[in-house]
């Protein structure tokens, strides 16, 4: 009979030899009229969104909720950032460190950018 701290060492045993997965994509999207990028660069995701309301609309009508989405994107050693006309302003999965913002405001394990959302807000000289 196996013990259940051996079987509990042979399943963290499996997890850490598993690969992660690795993401190369060049995607354009069009949600609801409105058009953004996806590209994957190994181990990171970019989404990069033209305003806060389509980042916003995104968000609300997630069809995983976050604190699980960013679980399932840690397991697989992948990390999303989230752009907001290049600017990156939240990120989660693997290499996101958690905001205390972002737990106050019940989003659960993501990273915020304050400083990438200044720059997505603040008007661009063309």
């Amino acid at each position: 009979m196996v013990t259940t701290a051996k079987a509990v060492g042979d399943l963290f045993d499996l997890i850490e030899r598993k690969p992660d997965l690795l993401v190369d994509a060049d995607l354009t999207v069009e949600r609801d009229g409105v058009a953004f990028t996806v590209r994957g660069y190994d181990d990171l995701v970019a989404v990069d969104l033209p305003s806060f309301g389509a980042a916003f609309g995104l968000w609300r009508d997630r069809v995983v909720e976050g604190k699980n989405a960013a679980t399932a994107l840690a397991a697989a050693g992948l990390t999303a950032e989230i752009r907001v006309r290049g600017a990156p302003v939240a990120r989660l999965g693997a290499d996101a460190v958690p905001s205390s913002l972002a737990k106050r405001l019940g989003l659960g394990p993501i990273q915020l950018f304050l400083d990438g959302a200044l720059l997505a807000i603040t008007p661009r000289r063309e």
